[in-house]
């Protein structure tokens, strides 16, 4: 039982010991900043207790285990807050970002004896941006490139003495993309506000060669240069993703795109158009199909809607779905709502009666709204002349008394 008790004890002192230092660093947040595309960043630590007229250093480890080797000065650090440049022109940072995609900062006093850690192992997110991996955004479809200068598409953390370039394109279809794109494009913005609506996830296979990669850096392995085309050439119109894609020997595989332009012209929408009328039998369907000026106006994108959805309701491909007998008037406007178009639907019975009441056919048979009734061949069509009705009619009255006549007496004689 004491050795029970002393199992637990113990473990209970490891879990506090593992739990103490992330504790310590629950309320400390960061944001960080990329500088350009050359892979360094600024975290700033917000949520420390610091003391202004104090100095302190900071490190950078691969994981949260790793002792720091290499200290570096802090140089801008209020009560709360300290500013911490992880450059990749140093080479213990560059190391650290070329190998792992999160790292870990631990912050303490300096010439400090106690060695107190006011930050420990405090993970950051080493990873740079796919749009931000080259020094470009954005490539115009056709570009050409020069061979053998430095002018090509440049990537601050790789070259030629350190790893392989790869390639591939992938359309973009996601039109809200598209569209921001336009918009950005339209004002001369900057195409990094887009970035939280790309893609986060790299394609892992169909990776292509650069037609030309080169930069020999021995000593810091930095500043590849090259081009994955002489000629930029997408596969179709349209906006599309390039993707890069960098391999090298005991470092980690970085992945980033820039965006190719192929768009065509924008050709604006002059009118839309729209039957005048059309009619739709409850039970069934009808598709309304909008006719555009010009045919091949870029945006076709439209939104429908019925005046009166009791009637009936239009769906985003202009499927109109009856629900009672009456009228309603249908809109097409598009996107930009500056275009519109109408049609008035009618709804009318399924077989064009005028109501859902039960009737009684001349044989009496009965039928509803809708339902076909055979007529009986076996019945004659012929209409008797008044007269004709007559003498039927006194035939049968004279039959009918005879045959009652001669029943009475046959009674009386069964009787008797």
């Amino acid at each position: 039982m004491l050795k029970n008790k002393r199992i637990l004890l113990i473990g209970l002192v490891l879990l506090l010991l593992a739990i103490i230092p992330n504790m310590a660093n629950a309320a400390v947040e960061y944001t960080r900043n990329i500088y350009s595309n050359n892979g360094s960043m600024k975290f700033v630590f917000s949520g420390l207790k610091l003391d202004r007229e104090q100095q302190y250093e900071f490190g950078l480890t691969k994981t949260s285990a790793e002792e720091v080797k290499k200290w570096h000065s802090i140089t801008e650090h209020t009560d709360s807050t300290a500013t911490v440049d992880i450059m990749t022109t140093t080479s213990d940072f560059r190391t650290v970002i070329n190998a792992v995609d999160t790292g870990y900062i631990t912050i303490r006093k300096k010439d400090d004896s106690t060695n107190e850690n006011i930050l420990d192992n405090f993970a950051v997110d080493l990873k740079t941006p796919f749009l931000m991996l080259t020094n470009y955004t954005v490539i115009p479809n056709g570009k050409e490139f020069d061979v053998g200068t430095t002018q090509g598409i440049q990537i601050a953390l790789r070259c030629a003495s350190n790893s392989t370039a790869y390639y591939q394109y992938e359309k973009i279809t996601d039109e809200s993309i598209i569209n921001k794109y336009k918009e950005i494009k339209a004002k001369n913005g900057d195409v990094i506000e887009m970035e939280n609506m790309l893609k986060t996830t790299e394609p892992t296979s169909n990776w292509n060669t650069w037609e030309y990669w080169n930069g020999y850096d021995y000593v810091a392995g930095m500043n590849g240069y090259g081009y994955p085309q002489k000629h930029i050439t997408v596969p179709d119109s349209g906006l599309y993703y390039m993707w890069v894609y960098f391999s090298g020997n005991n470092l980690k595989n970085v992945y980033g795109y820039i965006l190719v332009d192929n768009l065509q012209p924008e050709i604006s929408l002059e009118g839309i158009s729209l039957p005048k009328t059309a009619t739709v039998a409850l039970g069934s369907t009808l598709k309304l199909t909008p006719t555009f000026n010009p045919s091949n106006a870029t945006n076709k994108i439209v939104t429908w809607s019925s005046s009166d959805e009791t009637v009936a309701t239009i769906d985003n491909a202009g499927k109109v779905t009856p629900r009672k007998i009456g009228s309603t008037i249908v809109t097409v406007t598009s996107q930009d709502g500056n275009k519109k178009a109408t049609c008035t639907v009618t709804v009318t019975n399924e077989s064009g009666s005028e109501n859902k009441e039960d009737k009684t056919n001349s044989q009496g048979k009965t039928y509803d709204k809708g339902v076909t009734t055979k007529k009986d061949t076996t019945v004659a069509t012929v209409k008797l002349p008044n007269t004709g009705k007559v003498i039927l009619a006194w035939i049968i009255g004279i039959v009918a008394i005879s045959g009652i006549t001669a029943h009475i007496r046959y009674k009386k004689i069964y009787i008797k």
